[in-house]
C-alpha cells in the first residue's frame, strides 16, 4: 500500500467513500494511464481539443487535463455527482481554474454542445454499455465535429458469436439512472460496416486496452 501512487490511492478512496463509481478501483490508474498512452501514441499534442464521452469520475481526464493546454479537455457524462467527485478526489483546484476544462451533462453524449472542432474523440468503456444506436450518434458527431485528420478512439468486448451480441437500445450498467453493473459486447463487423457507411475507417489496434476491452480506432478515409 505505501507504493500506491496519489492517482491510485485517491481512486481507491473515492469509491471506498462512495461505492462503486462506474470503474475498478484496482485499475484506477492503470487504466486512465493506459487510454492517455495510447492517444500518446496515436499523436495527440498538448495543443490538441479532445473529447472525452462518459468521462465520470475522471481517471483519463486526470491526464489529459494536465497534459493539454488551456481550453483543451472536454468531458461529456451524464451522472454529474461523478464529475465533481473526480474533481475533489484528484484534482488541485487552482489546476482546473488554469487548465479551465469544460464538462456537459446531456445523456444523449451529444457533442454539438460544444462549438469546437476536435482533433480526438475517445470512448473508454462506454461502447460496452451502450447500444447501436448511440454508437451510430457519436460516429455521425465524429463525422461532423471532428478536424481533417480527427481520431475517434473507443474500447469494445468484441462478440465472439450472434448470441453474444447486443441488440437493444438501453444503457446495460451503472449510470446516473442505475445501480445495477453490467457490459455488453457488439460486432466487430457491425461497428466497420457503420463507420463504411460514413466513409470512416475502423482499425483494431494490436493490443489489449485496459480491462479486458480492446482499442478501435476510426479516422477520415
Amino acid at each position: 500500500m505505501g507504493n500506491e501512487s496519489f492517482l491510485q490511492r485517491q481512486g481507491a478512496r473515492m469509491m471506498e467513500e462512495h461505492g462503486f463509481l462506474g470503474v475498478p478501483s484496482n485499475t484506477f490508474e492503470e487504466a486512465g494511464r493506459n487510454q492517455f498512452q495510447t492517444l500518446i501514441g496515436l499523436g495527440i499534442l498538448p495543443d490538441s481539443k479532445v473529447l472525452d464521452i462518459g468521462c465520470g469520475v475522471l481517471r483519463l481526464a486526470y491526464w489529459l487535463i494536465h497534459f493539454l493546454k488551456e481550453n483543451g479537455y472536454y468531458g461529456i457524462e451524464p451522472a454529474q455527482n461523478r464529475v465533481e467527485l473526480g474533481k475533489q478526489y484528484l484534482f488541485d483546484q487552482s489546476l482546473l481554474m488554469t487548465k479551465r476544462p469544460s464538462f456537459d451533462f446531456n445523456e444523449d453524449f451529444d457533442s454539438s454542445v460544444f462549438p469546437v472542432l476536435f482533433d480526438f474523440f475517445v470512448a473508454g468503456s462506454i461502447w460496452t454499455h451502450c447500444g447501436k444506436t448511440s454508437i451510430q450518434k457519436m460516429l455521425d458527431h465524429f463525422q461532423n465535429q471532428s478536424t481533417e485528420n480527427g481520431i475517434f478512439l473507443a474500447s469494445y468486448i468484441p462478440a465472439k458469436s450472434e448470441n453474444e451480441e447486443y441488440l437493444g437500445d438501453s444503457w446495460v450498467g451503472t449510470s446516473h439512472k442505475s445501480s445495477v453493473a453490467g457490459c455488453i459486447k457488439h460486432s466487430k463487423a457491425w461497428i466497420e460496416e457503420a463507420c463504411r457507411k460514413r466513409n470512416l475507417k475502423l482499425t483494431e489496434l494490436p493490443f489489449e486496452a485496459f480491462d479486458s476491452q480492446r482499442w478501435l480506432k476510426v479516422e477520415r478515409v
